[in-house]
């Protein structure tokens, strides 16, 4: 059987002749002698050199998108003449390819381009499926790391500020995805489970001078300025803005003791060998924010639990960390009419109290340090809130200690007196309420610091922010069904934007006068 033969004018021939000398190199002898690793490096880079050629010849069987006479603008400028030169180009997975294209202008107006339109062309010359592998890694690895990463698998050479950019504009459609309507599997969590958990956290991340507040900046100044020669860029102390963090999800009441839950934070002592599981949560979402005041943070995450029980069926639980401030817009963003809220103190948050108070009881290492820490939290769990506040200022007076010495006692006895209401544990118990927010405190550490705290990183304002959306988009595995929502956009924001109408069938522009379809 003759091999076919291809001639120039014929479809596919660049990419088909490439084919054929892939095959042949192959065959050969020469070929014979290589190595698995040398093959797959010589597949690796012709293989791909043979995807963009078939790409390119795909691009050039299309036509430049003239579509007709003329076509009107969204700006209501008809535009009848029409170039069929104006090329453009863009960088994909594949390498670099070019477009051909028609362009409609007219005297005065910017040109518009419906072969753009036709194939929702980025706006930046990379395309969408590289911008997506570049996003995808900037949650994961240093801007640097995923520039020689995208050079390494598709030959495609970006610069650390390219990389930058690409990863703005990837995540600036994040409020509005999930500002979308919920999806059935969600709205099936929320309306299964009777329990609907919001909580919120802080988490310090390094910044650049002018990406922290005002007030933080100003104490970087003063410091600096104090500081004797040569000293003052060695301290790190004031260069962190606090990312806030937030969390939902839905779970199933989870009854217990206040015994029980005591010896889960006891090391020392018996845990039951069968312990209940308890339950798993499901429609968990989490996100973080350095750009946004923690307030629009706490109110964006009442509107998310509103969207998903709009009529309050569900027993709304809140777990804070006793900042005074987050409280507050709790109270205030939290949706009076209906409904309740229950806030709870975060037991996680109540333990490291009550081991800085050990600290000053219990020599270092000191063996009875932690049956003591186990004993208060019984006690607390038993609603005895009070007196274990009142007996730890009286050992501290009894025994003598200066001010300094009772430090981290009074602020522990500060801590829970000033959070008696939020501290009702038996009841929580009692509810099948969370009491702890590992879930968040998981979520500080992963979302934020596993990221943002690598080796010398300091962030400026935009890519931390970009970079807090694109992971938490991957770990609540919305990432693909964001991207896809992110096209969308890009072509109504570049594309759609520019044309008076455009029918739901890209492919094809609405006519101001006829004409064939060139």
């Amino acid at each position: 059987m003759e091999a076919q033969v291809v001639t120039i004018d014929q479809p596919f021939h660049s990419a088909y002749e490439k084919f054929i000398e892939i095959t042949d190199h192959l065959s050969s002898e020469m070929a014979g002698d290589k190595t698995h690793s040398e093959i797959e490096a010589y597949l690796e880079t012709d293989g791909r050199e043979l995807l963009r050629l078939l790409l390119q010849d795909h691009l050039d069987n299309q036509g430049a998108g003239r579509v007709g006479d003329a076509v009107c603008g969204s700006d209501g400028v008809v535009r009848s003449h029409k170039r069929d030169d104006m090329e453009t180009g863009y960088k994909s997975v594949f390498g670099a390819v070019r477009v051909a294209r028609t362009g409609y202008s007219q005297r005065g107006v910017a040109n518009v381009f419906p072969r753009d339109a036709q194939l929702n062309l980025p706006a930046r010359g990379y395309s969408h499926r590289l911008q997506k592998r570049v996003a995808a890694k900037a949650a994961k690895m240093s801007f640097d790391e995923v520039a020689n990463d995208i050079d390494t698998e598709t030959a495609v050479r970006l610069g650390k500020r390219q990389v930058e950019q690409i990863v703005y504009d990837a995540a600036q459609d994040f409020d509005a995805f999930y500002a979308q309507p919920c999806s059935p599997a969600l709205q099936q969590y929320a309306q299964a489970k009777p329990i609907q958990v919001l909580t919120f956290d802080s988490k310090g991340v390094v910044m650049r001078k002018a990406a922290l507040r005002e007030a933080t900046r100003k104490k970087v100044e003063a410091r600096a300025q104090q500081a004797p020669r040569g000293f003052a860029r060695q301290d790190k102390s004031n260069h962190k803005r606090m990312a806030t963090v937030a969390g939902i999800y839905h779970i199933d009441r989870h009854i217990r003791s206040p015994h029980t839950v005591a010896r889960q934070f006891a090391p020392l002592r018996l845990v039951p060998s069968n312990p209940p599981l308890a339950p798993k949560p499901v429609g968990k979402k989490l996100w973080a924010s350095l750009q946004k005041p923690m307030k629009t943070v706490i109110e964006t995450a009442f509107a998310e639990g509103l969207r998903r029980d709009p009529e309050q069926q569900a027993e709304w639980v809140v777990l804070v960390d006793g900042d005074p401030t987050q409280i507050d817009y709790i109270k205030k963003a939290a949706p009076v009419p209906g409904g309740s809220v229950v806030m709870i103190l975060d037991i996680i948050h109540v333990l490291e109290y009550l081991w800085k108070a050990a600290k000053v009881r219990f020599a270092l290492d000191d063996p009875q340090a932690a049956p003591w820490v186990a004993e208060q939290i019984e006690r607390l769990l038993h609603g005895q809130v009070r007196p274990l506040v009142r007996s730890l200022r009286r050992w501290a007076t009894v025994q003598g200690l200066s001010p300094k010495q009772r430090e981290p006692i009074d602020p522990c006895t500060t801590y829970l007196a000033n959070h008696v209401p939020y501290l009702n544990y038996p009841d929580y118990l009692a509810q099948g309420y969370p009491i702890a927010t590992g879930v968040i405190e998981g979520a500080c550490r992963y979302l934020v610091k596993d990221r943002m705290e690598i080796t010398g990183a300091r962030w400026g304002l935009e890519g931390g922010e970009a970079v807090l959306k694109l992971r938490a988009l991957v770990i609540n595995g919305d990432f693909d069904a964001y991207w896809t929502f992110h096209e969308t956009q890009e072509y109504q924001r570049n594309h759609q934007a520019k044309f008076a109408e455009m029918p739901p069938a890209r492919a094809h522009l609405k006519l101001v006068s006829g004409g064939k379809n060139g």
